[in-house]
């Protein structure tokens, strides 16, 4: 048997969405309670109204990173001061746009995190763990994606 099948069905939680198309380009998601839009440039025959797809996927990398960051933290009791996180990407659009046979997502990715502690830390131990855990970082790195994570951990003193 393999791990997913053992896996128990309590385990495992279901995501579920809406999504309807509300003009050329563009479309609109529902997520428990909450909606979004999706867009592409004017350029690429959208209007320019939302991010586009991968726009926020590289935003929920940021974003999933600074949760699990937070949740390490408060298991390790540690106090955060300050957290910031930035990511650039590489999107070879020939891919997208059928006119080369690369990969259409992201072919490098840098995420640069920047966190400031009460207190010491155990830096290789904290970053292992955030990494371990991270669902984003995680589907990209498995993925095949270059990714790169740059930490900038330091330790502040509270006023």
């Amino acid at each position: 048997m393999t791990h997913q099948q053992t896996q128990k069905k309590t385990d495992l939680r279901s995501i579920e969405t809406q999504s309807t198309r509300t003009s050329p380009f563009q479309n609109e998601h529902t997520i428990r309670d909450f909606t979004f839009k999706i867009d592409e440039p004017e350029k690429l025959g959208g209007s320019n109204e939302a991010l586009t797809p991968m726009e926020y996927i590289i935003g929920s990398l940021n974003g999933c990173f600074m949760i699990v960051v937070e949740m390490v933290a408060r298991e390790k009791e540690l106090t955060i001061l300050n957290l910031d996180a930035s990511s650039t990407g590489a999107i070879d659009r020939r891919g997208l746009l059928g006119t080369a046979d690369v990969n259409p997502h992201f072919q490098t990715l840098t995420l640069q995190v920047d966190v400031a502690f009460a207190e010491e830390i155990d830096e290789e131990d904290f970053i292992q763990r955030v990494q371990k855990r991270c669902p984003a970082y995680n589907l990209f790195k498995d993925s095949g994606v270059e990714i790169e994570v740059v930490w900038n951990i330091s330790k502040e003193a509270q006023t």
